[in-house]
């Protein structure tokens, strides 16, 4: 009972997990992916036996699968049209959008004209066979356009998420040839009893989901992760220059601030100027780095040299308005790389060298 229930339920939740995680952005190319998440969200919502039982209810049984196989064919077209145009292949995603509100259209209407959902009745067999002419197209050149962009892709999480979304189309293809034969064989005189199986009717299409749920979530969970790393890796030294200086933090660290403090690249961004703006505010009481001991790299020198600067501007001393600048990388992500190492550094050293004493800090 449980394992029925998480077949039937639990795709439908990730979908929307994985809609909830892919925050919406400015590009064209989130806003698809985001619309290709949606669509598979919306569809495994509709065919879940809840909403079929609340549809029968209120008398219009059978609409919410029309529903969720357009729903599906538009997170289909939302993928091709997606990796179409990121190949700049503009006209062809056109074409293909084109072909999708056709088919659409034509299942629409053969679903109009099927008195019911009964497998021997008239148009029911088409019906199926035109979802499967809408839809096999487009996973099929997903699937194409995902292995074009293996030999492409430096990332490993980004070739892992285009392999399992290369699976989940295969499978899904896989099922629509099942399903289309099964609708058939009422209407012809075979029969095609291994499609009616648990692993051919229930298991290939739930399967066919989470792959691709799964290929489209992985690479954008391994890049969070990512960030997440680099903004922990950051703390110890942020923590030091804002026991300094308590201005260089636009939210000061507290309850509130836990509980909000989900890293997203905004977060990281901050983060990165406010040390950048700690580094300045102590620059006066840098010393030179030939003055720093010598270290086993130069992200300890520079760990070592933020240290002295804290301790001499605990202490009250005068500022040397010379002091030492410190190095960083060419942009925002190679900056941010540097501070993390010399952060690591930092973190290192042992605690009575990590800033300025607690009782001379100033607040």
């Amino acid at each position: 009972m449980t394992a029925e229930v998480l077949r039937r339920y639990g795709p439908t939740l990730l979908a929307w997990g994985a809609l909830l995680w892919l925050r919406p952005g400015p590009t064209p190319g989130r806003r698809s992916v985001r619309l290709c998440v949606l669509g598979l969200a919306v569809s495994q919502t509709l065919l879940t036996p809840a909403v079929v039982h609340l549809m029968q209810v209120v008398g219009l049984g059978g609409v919410e699968r029309l529903a969720g196989h357009l729903a599906m064919l538009v997170a289909a077209s939302a993928g091709s049209d997606t990796l179409l145009r990121l190949r700049g292949r503009a006209r062809a995603a056109r074409v293909s959008l084109v072909w999708a509100a056709a088919s659409g259209s034509l299942m629409a209407l053969l679903f109009a004209l099927t008195p019911d959902l009964r497998p021997q009745s008239p148009w029911v067999m088409e019906y199926c066979v035109a979802y499967a002419v809408a839809l096999v197209p487009e996973l099929v050149l997903v699937a194409l356009l995902c292995l074009r962009e293996l030999d492409a892709a430096a990332d490993r999480a980004l070739r892992l998420g285009l392999r399992l979304i290369v699976a989940g189309c295969c499978a899904a293809v896989g099922y629509m040839a099942v399903r289309t034969t099964v609708a058939m064989t009422a209407r012809v005189p075979f029969d095609f009893p291994l499609g009616r199986t648990f692993l051919l009717s229930k298991a290939l299409p739930t399967t066919a989901h989470v792959l691709v749920l799964c290929g489209v979530a992985v690479p954008a969970l391994v890049k969070w992760l990512r960030l997440y790393r680099r903004y922990r890796r950051l703390t110890p030294l942020w923590t030091a220059l804002f026991e300094a200086e308590p201005s260089i933090a636009l939210e000061p660290p507290g309850r509130f601030t836990a509980v909000v403090g989900f890293p997203t690249p905004l977060r990281l961004y901050r983060r990165v100027i406010e040390i950048r703006d700690g580094l300045l505010a102590i620059r006066p009481y840098r010393p030179d780095l030939a003055e720093v001991p010598a270290q086993a790299d130069e992200y300890g020198r520079e760990a070592l040299g933020i240290s002295l600067a804290l301790r001499a501007r605990a202490a009250g001393g005068p500022p040397r308005f010379d002091g030492a600048e410190t190095a960083g990388g060419q942009d925002l992500s190679s900056d941010t790389e540097y501070l993390c190492k010399v952060a690591d550094a930092f973190g290192a050293l042992p605690t009575g060298l990590r800033g300025a004493p607690r009782r001379c800090a100033r607040r």
